[in-house]
């Protein structure tokens, strides 16, 4: 699965969205898959680990992009209020 996280066109918005959408979507697979899977040897033991290494990074990425949305909204108000106020 190819995930672009690129923000340089018009539809910038529905991308992220897209794409934290993809992200949520497998953190709930992995999440299942952790606490349903069933264990029955010492290879199943090690695949159930690296389901949880995965599962960690991908929630890492996810909460990453969410600040970094914040941010840029935080920003945008903060333009916005400038031009209230008539700050430069």
């Amino acid at each position: 699965m190819n995930v672009d996280f690129s923000l340089n066109n018009n539809n910038g918005d529905l991308k992220l969205n897209q794409n934290l959408e993809i992200l949520q979507d497998q953190i709930n697979y992995l999440s299942d898959r952790i606490r349903n899977g069933k264990i029955k040897n010492v290879q199943n033991e090690e695949i159930k680990i690296k389901w949880i290494k995965a599962l960690a990074y991908i929630c890492k990425i996810h909460a990453s992009i969410r600040k970094d949305e914040e941010v840029q909204e935080i920003r945008e108000e903060i333009k916005n209020l400038k031009k209230v106020l008539q700050i430069d």
